[in-house]
């Protein structure tokens, strides 16, 4: 049997009501905003030859998340997965293997300056598709949405 969650004895305040009905009403969005973004990704890439996946890791690449194990975690994807998905890009010639120095076992990527130009160009497709949508959003809204943004991830890539 399933028990309700106890109550305290004081009514919440407007603000608390406010602020319940806001977060309950944002996460009723977030799973239609998420596939909706997906689907995007995929619209713009997919005809470029690529898949969002494998610009993501790119892009974490790019930011100096650079061993496929540390890739691995960050897209919760089983390292076979990884592999998969790096020989595709370097058969692209846009990323690079390079043994460590100091431990040969450990692997590093590097984008090659045809992935740094293929990332760029990726960029740009991207930020012309999302552009129309943004526009639309006067600049102080603009500054609060990156603000939630960043504050979600938390310094997550």
């Amino acid at each position: 049997m399933v028990h309700a969650p106890a109550t305290t004895t004081q009514p919440a305040s407007a603000d608390e009501l406010e602020r319940h009905a806001i977060i309950t009403r944002l996460s009723a969005l977030s799973l239609p905003l998420m596939w909706s973004l997906r689907q995007r990704a995929m619209q713009v890439y997919e005809p470029l030859g690529v898949r969002p996946t494998r610009v993501l890791l790119m892009e974490l690449v790019d930011r100096g998340i650079d061993r496929p194990k540390q890739i691995a975690e960050v897209l919760e994807a089983v390292p076979p997965a990884v592999t998969a998905m790096v020989n595709e890009l370097m058969e692209k010639g846009w990323l690079a293997r390079e043994q460590d120095a100091g431990d040969r076992r450990r692997i590093h990527l590097h984008l090659t300056p045809s992935g740094h130009e293929a990332l760029a160009g990726l960029r740009r497709a991207w930020h012309e598709a999302e552009r129309a949508d943004l526009e639309r959003i006067d600049t102080d809204q603009l500054r609060t949405v990156l603000h939630v943004f960043e504050s979600l991830l938390g310094g997550r890539p």
